[in-house]
């Protein structure tokens, strides 16, 4: 028996120093290196700005520093700091989308260090390697870390406060410590919105840790650490968050990513575990492959963090808990994008809890443990590769414009789709649009006012139809509903197409 099962042992034991190699600091740098190559190359792509980036682009490129306090045009919502320092980018370099991008890519590679030194300090060294290469080739972290919006400052904010708290745990409440979580929770609201719900959940860690140590002479530094914050959340709500919070269009918008609070049918109590789910695909970015797996890991990270580091579960755990009650509060939508910043806990979660199933396993095997791994990872590493060489490109509206304003002849209309406009409006200027175009109007519930509209057009001549941002639900295209109709009512010339964005030339008898 010892003889036949030789071979197996010899190859558990190339598995062991495999992994051992893999988890050594300069494999966990050199992965830190691919991240800063991943985000810089969404980065350098340059790809056109979105219809959502081009109306805060708008806001921050028609406003000056003071007018950034006011209200937003366009239904957009941003933290103050995060317009001002985006003016401030604007004003250094230019307008142009690298200016506009270039805080985001700073928060995004500096989300990967802070990243790696927060869990290298609550994870053992398998633990970490695996968060890390998570973290890294996490699509939507690369992707935003590229996006005119601010959320890649609030993943950054989140790792500043969590990084920030854990010190003060680990130093055992020095008052010097103490004084800089204040000081980063109270900078913090001004840069992102959720970094309350973080900070909240970080002092309320800290009081325990107090309460726990009999450690009555810092609470005095440990309020006013709180007051500070709750200032200066006081002032930046006053100037911005309570006309965000109050704006119906933005509401209305959100409304199913409110949490039932409280759920009175079946379908309310069905939104807990399909948001749940929804959360490993975004932000966290695995396919359904990996859903089952990335679910336990969840599951026994939760109960391991629970049983054996409760700070650092209650760390991780009540800035979810917080979130989801704004939701309930109609304050913060759960869902997608606005949830980024809780990627880096669940993260966190998950390397705890997949550490713990693939030490459990592989008493049995090595290679059982290593498989575990391979399967929650391989296919987000498999699409950051893929990335690196076809970057994110979701609505490409500037190469169309570029190919209508070099074909356009002198009488052309152009007719612009009602949500390409502020994409429009923002490179207008670049390609020499005047103001003699015709902006779309917005009729998804009833075709036929769009029908109407194109009627109008007969007899004008040679006709140019921009899109991007195009509607798609409920088996609507409306690209295609549009297309199809002009086919019955003028004569195709030219047709032009890009990722997301498409270009017609149309001739109305």
């Amino acid at each position: 028996m010892e003889l036949r099962n030789e071979p197996f042992a010899s190859f558990d034991t190339k598995i062991s120093r495999l992994s051992s190699s893999l988890y050594s600091t300069t494999c966990n740098w050199l992965i830190l290196a691919i991240g800063v190559l991943l985000r810089t190359a969404q980065f350098l792509y340059n790809r056109s700005l979105t219809e959502g980036e081009a109306a805060l682009a708008l806001n921050i490129v028609q406003r000056s520093y003071s007018e950034l306090l006011k209200p937003l045009d366009y239904v957009q919502a941003a933290p103050v700091g995060f317009l001002i320092i985006q003016r401030w980018a604007l004003n250094m370099f230019g307008n142009s989308e690298y200016s506009l991008r270039i805080i985001p890519l700073i928060a995004g590679i500096a989300s990967l260090f802070l990243f790696y030194r927060l869990a290298k300090q609550i994870l053992n060294e398998k633990g970490l390697t695996f968060s890390l290469i998570l973290f890294t080739v996490c699509d939507h972290l690369i992707y935003f870390s590229s996006e005119v919006k601010q959320y890649s400052t609030d993943v950054f904010f989140t790792l500043i406060i969590l990084l920030s708290a854990y010190l003060v745990i680990k130093k055992h409440l020095n008052i010097k410590y103490i004084i800089s979580f204040g000081i980063v929770g109270g900078l913090s609201y001004w840069f992102s919105h959720p970094a309350l719900f973080i900070f909240s959940g970080a002092i309320i860690v800290l009081l325990l840790c107090v309460i726990e140590e009999k450690n009555w002479n810092v609470l005095f530094w440990l309020i006013s650490a709180g007051l500070i914050s709750l200032i200066s959340f006081i002032v930046n709500y006053q100037l911005s968050l309570e006309a965000i919070s109050k704006n119906r269009t933005l509401v209305d918008f959100w409304q199913p990513s409110f949490m039932p609070l409280p759920p009175t049918n079946l379908n309310d109590l069905k939104w807990f575990p399909y948001v749940f789910l929804r959360i490993f695909k975004f932000p966290i970015g695995l396919s359904v492959y990996e859903l089952l797996l990335a679910v336990l890991s969840f599951v026994f990270g939760f109960a391991v963090l629970f049983y054996k580091k409760t700070k650092i579960f209650l760390l991780l755990i009540l800035p979810i808990l917080f979130t989801l009650l704004a939701s309930g509060l109609q304050k913060y939508p759960f869902e997608g994008r606005l949830l980024l910043f809780l990627t880096p806990v669940m993260i966190l979660i998950i390397a705890e809890g997949i550490e713990y199933i693939r030490k459990t396993s592989s008493q049995g095997s090595p290679l059982i443990g290593f498989a575990l791994v391979f399967i929650l990872l391989i296919h987000p590493v498999c699409l950051a590769g893929y990335r690196l060489f076809k970057p994110r490109a979701p609505e490409e509206l500037r190469p169309m414009m570029e190919y209508v304003a070099e074909h356009y002849r002198t009488g052309d209309i152009v007719y612009v789709y009602y949500a390409s406009i502020n994409a429009f409006r923002y490179y207008a200027h670049r390609f020499d649009y005047t103001d003699n175009y015709i902006q779309g109007i917005e009729a998804r519930d009833n075709w036929s006012a769009y029908y109407k509209e194109i009627e109008q057009l007969k007899g004008k001549g040679r006709v140019w139809f921009l899109f991007s941002h195009i509607y798609a639900d409920k088996g609507a295209d409306e690209e295609k509903l549009f297309v199809s109709y002009l086919n019955t009512m003028a004569l195709q010339l030219d047709a032009a197409k890009a990722p997301g964005a498409a270009a017609y030339l149309y001739h109305f008898p």
